[in-house]
């Protein structure tokens, strides 16, 4: 695996590692509960960040199956994954784009810790399969972003984690008053 892409790789596997240990413990009631009326659970946040990842490696993987008319990375992508990135460290709340937002009302911790092991065997085997040729290339297509390049997709991953993460921290301090 490219070591740029490693060094992101493992930030997202830390920072999924510390919140499902921060979460141990946590009661399946106060998982799925939502703490106002339309307003997602824990559970529900974490089954939003699973269907995010699931969707980009699968975007990204068809990108590069078909390698056809793969755009190198412009100035253009980097100042709209800034902003990108400048958004969701904004706090602002933004509409879930369609295709994630179909989130189940109940989860169950343990069941999407699994299922997100298996997602990020496959990100780690997209990432270590990814031809250098590949890395500047325009690999995902970020609903509000545009086009972002691995690198810059892996970014957006992790930024949307941490924004999310604030949200579940924030909904637990809510509940378990």
């Amino acid at each position: 695996m490219n070591p740029k892409l490693e060094v992101k790789y493992l930030y997202l596997e830390k920072s999924r590692n510390k919140l499902f240990k921060d979460l141990q413990d946590i009661d399946d009631t106060v998982l799925n509960t939502s703490p106002a009326e339309g307003k997602w659970s824990i559970g529900q946040i974490l089954a939003h960040l699973l269907q995010v990842e699931q969707a980009t490696i699968a975007y990204v993987q068809r990108k590069v199956q078909q390698q056809e008319a793969l755009h190198s990375s412009s100035l253009k992508n980097s100042i709209n994954a800034f902003l990108l990135k400048m958004a969701l460290n904004s706090g602002m709340k933004f509409k879930a784009p369609a295709v994630v937002a179909n989130v189940p009302e109940k989860v169950s911790l343990e069941q999407l810790n699994l299922q997100w092991d298996n997602t990020r065997y496959q990100l780690e085997d997209l990432l270590t399969e990814m031809p250098p040729a590949l890395l500047d290339k325009c690999l995902f297509r970020h609903p509000y972003a545009g086009m972002l390049s691995i690198g810059q997709t892996l970014t957006f991953i992790q930024d949307h984690f941490n924004h999310h993460l604030q949200q579940i921290q924030h909904i637990r301090q809510q509940l378990e008053k």
